[in-house]
């Protein structure tokens, strides 16, 4: 599982502050540190997504979602460009919030979408 600093080096790393084979410093570490500690506690008590694992053990899955957000919040510190918070929140939100509804053109409900059964849908998103 990564942990904390596997995150930093990934965020700072997305912003080419820091090489594929240099870590990250200790005062690199410190300050995004302080900034992942204040976006994870952000996610979870305003964002309402609810995280049960620590920082120290973040699921694979969760790296680079984490990471591309801490990344918008790290760069201006850096002068480097980022990509919108928006955007890098969507990657985390997708992450805590999988999208779980059926497939509604399933009309049969025999686990196969039919050609007929995708047309039917496509005529309904229309409408």
């Amino acid at each position: 599982m990564p942990t904390k600093t596997d995150v930093i080096n990934t965020a700072l790393r997305r912003i080419q502050v820091l090489s594929a084979d240099e870590p990250a410093d200790a005062d690199m570490v410190a300050y995004a540190g302080e900034l992942l500690d204040g976006v994870f506690a952000e996610v979870n008590e305003v964002q309402g997504m609810g995280f049960t694992w620590t920082l120290d053990a973040t699921p694979a899955a969760a790296r680079l979602p984490l990471a591309y957000l801490l990344a918008v919040e790290v760069a201006p510190h850096y002068g480097r460009p980022a990509e919108p918070r928006s955007r890098a929140m969507g990657r985390l939100r997708a992450y805590a919030f999988p999208d779980d509804r059926t497939d509604s053109r399933d009309l049969d409900a025999d686990g196969v979408i039919s050609d007929a059964e995708a047309e039917a849908g496509k005529r309904a998103a229309y409408f």
